[in-house]
This record gives C-alpha cells, sequence and structure tokens, in this order.
C-alpha cells in the first residue's frame, strides 16, 4: 500500500526504449509525484518487475513483442494483487477498446493523446480511479470528467430503453448474434437498435459507443 505523501512507484513498459525513457524520464521529474522503479520492454520481464518491486502503477503498453498486453493483465494481477494496470498504445481499434475495458484494467490511454491527458490518466488510475480516453472520447466526449460524464447522460436519456439495453451489451462486447439471444430478438434487429442509438450519440465507431458507456457508469 502506498504511504501517505511518497511518491507513487511505477513500472513502464514498452517496446521502443526510447517510448519508455522519455515516459520514465517525464514522470520522474513531475514535481516528485512519481519514481519510476523499473522499465522493461516486453510482458516477461515486466511481470518480473512487478513481481520484484510491488509498485504502485504499472504503464504497459498494448503492442509489446512476446504478445498483447491486454492479455497480461490478469498475470500482472496475480503477481502484485495491489498494482494498478495503465494500458497504453498508439494503435486504437474498437475491438481493443472493447478488450481492454474488459481485461480488468484500471484504464486506458492513447499515446496520441496530449502529455497533460496521459499525466491525468495516471494520477488518476494510481489513486484508485478508472480512466479512459481515447482520441475517439476527446472528440465526442471534450471537456473535464464531470462535463464528459453530463454529455454522455445527456446523450443517452435521448435513448429508447431497448436502445440503451443494446447500447449495454455492445459496450461490454457482445456481438450483435449474442445481443440478440439475450434480447430474444433477431440481429438484424438489433443492428437496426444499434444503428439508431449510434446516431442518436452522433458516433460512427463502437470505441466512442463504449465511452458513452463507461461514462454514463453502463460499464462497472
Amino acid at each position: 500500500m502506498k504511504a501517505r505523501g511518497s511518491p507513487t512507484q511505477v513500472v513502464v513498459v514498452d517496446e521502443q526504449r526510447f517510448m519508455r525513457e522519455l515516459i520514465s524520464r517525464k514522470l520522474d521529474g513531475y514535481d516528485g509525484r512519481f519514481k519510476v522503479v523499473a522499465e522493461r520492454g516486453d510482458i516477461r520481464t515486466a511481470v518480473q518487475a512487478c513481481e520484484k518491486f510491488k509498485p504502485h502503477l504499472i504503464v504497459l503498453d498494448i503492442n509489446l513483442p512476446d504478445g498483447c498486453g491486454i492479455d497480461a493483465v490478469d498475470k500482472i494481477k496475480e503477481k502484485c494483487p495491489g498494482c494498478r494496470v495503465l494500458l497504453c498504445t498508439a494503435y486504437v481499434s474498437d475491438e481493443r477498446v472493447v478488450d481492454a475495458l474488459r481485461s480488468g484494467a484500471d484504464g486506458f490511454v492513447e499515446k496520441t493523446n496530449s502529455w497533460a491527458e496521459f499525466v491525468e490518466a495516471v494520477e488518476r488510475v494510481s489513486r484508485g480511479e478508472r480512466y479512459f480516453a481515447t482520441q475517439a472520447v476527446a472528440e465526442s466526449l471534450p471537456g473535464s470528467r464531470a462535463l464528459r460524464q453530463e454529455t454522455a447522460l445527456a446523450k443517452i436519456a435521448t435513448l429508447s430503453d431497448r436502445e440503451r439495453e443494446v447500447l449495454k451489451l455492445v459496450a461490454n462486447g457482445s456481438s450483435s448474434k449474442i445481443a440478440a439471444a439475450s434480447l430474444g430478438v433477431s440481429a438484424g434487429t438489433i443492428n437496426v437498435h444499434r444503428a439508431n442509438l449510434m446516431k442518436k450519440l452522433g458516433t460512427r465507431n463502437i470505441a466512442t459507443v463504449v465511452a458513452f458507456a463507461f461514462h454514463a457508469g453502463l460499464i462497472s
């Protein structure tokens, strides 16, 4: 457990040496709030570092030479139960956004976001919050966390009860076929509801649909 007033101990994991050294240097110089205790370039050595140093937080890239960072979350939590996990990537797909949220990770942030947003993610995740930020979120839900939540709730309030049910299922990774079976309707009906809710939310991709659901509290 992190002692009050002490810096947050961080392990930085990125395949590219330049990126992990840059992140480490920036965090180490951030008002004494963080202390990078290890830098690693793959999952195997990252798990070993977590077991050895028992960090408060691991900044974990998704694309690593020996596997996907998302798949390593369970193993890291097993070796270091108190460690918070912030996933980051430069390449975002709808599937990865959903997988990241379902993996048990505590946060997800794009490398293409600003440094200020990255630090906000690190701070919030390290103090026990969950944080979700992609470029799609920034474009569709601008502003502070409270404003994003307010915007998401306001837009979701325009959905019908069935559209909200479909939104929750889709955001949690259900395909149209699985959602249809859950609600006792056809996959075609689900696709119609899905198209309608995306139109009402003003988005064309699942990543932003997931963002709306996350900020509205439909994903725990």
